[in-house]
């Protein structure tokens, strides 16, 4: 799809689910969708993307539309100094999208450029 046609149609996305679920900020970039979480807790933000992204496919659902769930990553920024074992922990944690389940990314921060 093209970039506008993308805009076009998910023009509602962000401010349905921001309103539906508390605690989390959508972006949309050309054609891609991104919500974030902040919370103190990894199962916290779980939750919270999980209820984005259920809100997400409700929404699209309804308008017939179907986001490319193949394209789908997360990934997990944290905050946390120390030791080195503490700045790569491993995460268990996946997030349910429809009917399957999606991992935290290792490498996220490779593409950023910071």
């Amino acid at each position: 799809m093209s970039p506008i046609l993308s805009a076009i149609y998910t023009s509602g996305l962000i401010k349905w689910v921001e309103e539906k679920v508390s605690g989390i900020e959508g972006i949309s970039f050309v054609d891609n969708v991104e919500w974030m979480a902040t919370r103190s807790d990894v199962i916290e933000v779980v939750r919270t993307l999980e209820s984005g992204t259920r809100e997400s496919l409700n929404w699209a659902e309804r308008r017939e539309l179907e986001f490319h769930s193949a394209k789908t990553e997360a990934a997990h920024f944290t905050r946390r100094r120390g030791h080195k074992k503490h700045l790569h922990p491993k995460l268990t944690a996946q997030i349910r999208v429809g009917n399957g389940f999606l991992r935290f990314i290792k490498k996220a921060t490779q593409g950023l450029g910071v």
